[in-house]
């Protein structure tokens, strides 16, 4: 169930970051160049999250998190 859950956690967020490409096209065509700029950043750093983030455990603190592989 776990896995089902961030299978689709990380499409989600592929899905979002098409969303975000839209929005940049959409600033370009409108000349607004500094919208299109935060566009393709939050798009950018949505698909690498979706693809690179590593299979860690994560103990939620506040503000900082203890992140670790493997939880004792």
């Amino acid at each position: 169930m776990k896995n089902l859950f961030i299978r689709i956690l990380r499409w989600g967020l592929r899905l979002h970051s098409l969303f975000h490409i839209i929005e940049f096209f959409s600033a370009i065509m409108e000349s607004a160049y500094l919208t299109a700029l935060i566009a393709f950043t939050a798009a950018l750093i949505e698909i690498l999250a979706s693809i690179y983030l590593p299979r860690e455990h994560i103990h939620f603190k506040g503000v900082i998190s203890d992140v670790h592989e493997k939880c004792d």
